[in-house]
């Protein structure tokens, strides 16, 4: 099963994603980290988010992987969150900036496809960045245009794609789509 979580910035996307896995019946919670922490606001959510999960009723194995997701190995007895696409994105882009983009998208869905083969549950959060308006930076467009590369392949495999408005669910693919 894989449910993704897309929405605004303070949403309420890894809260939401974060409860669903705790009402698995799976044995072991794994959290992919893919932040990198670059400033006081970042400390402050990352902490912020190590704290809800040690307070939370499940016990989870945090992995800080901001690249190359795929080195890790998950079997189907476990539950996994990554926790988001859009920073891992932005950290593959940095490392790889010379890549083109429909190169860059090939790559990151063989990641994804790698990392989440033979997990039992997979639950994978990113923003919505496509609603401002275009950029007259190529980087950005770049980055959008992958961004939302990835968004699509995911939903498609997806059993569920849940847009996260002001704290609320709202289905677009799955059991109460």
């Amino acid at each position: 099963m894989m449910i993704f979580v897309c929405g605004g910035v303070r949403s309420g996307k890894t809260s939401y994603a974060e409860s669903c896995m705790l009402q698995s019946n799976l044995p072991h919670l794994h959290y992919v980290a893919t932040g990198v922490v670059t400033d006081s606001e970042m400390l402050d959510r990352v902490t912020r988010h190590k704290k809800d999960r040690k307070q939370s009723k499940g016990s989870w194995q945090t992995w800080e992987q901001p690249t190359a997701i795929d080195q890790l190995s998950f079997t189907a007895e476990d539950a996994i969150l990554i926790d988001c696409l859009t920073t891992w994105v932005t950290n593959e882009m940095m490392a790889e900036e010379y890549v083109p983009p429909d190169d860059m998208v090939t790559f990151l869905m063989k990641q994804l496809d790698r990392l989440i083969t033979g997990a039992g549950e997979v639950y994978i959060v990113s923003n919505d960045l496509d609603r401002d308006l275009p950029s007259p930076y190529k980087m950005v467009r770049d980055y959008l245009y992958i961004l939302n590369s990835i968004h699509r392949y995911v939903v498609r495999k997806a059993d569920e794609a849940i847009e996260m408005v002001f704290g609320r669910p709202f289905f677009h693919k799955g059991v109460e789509a």
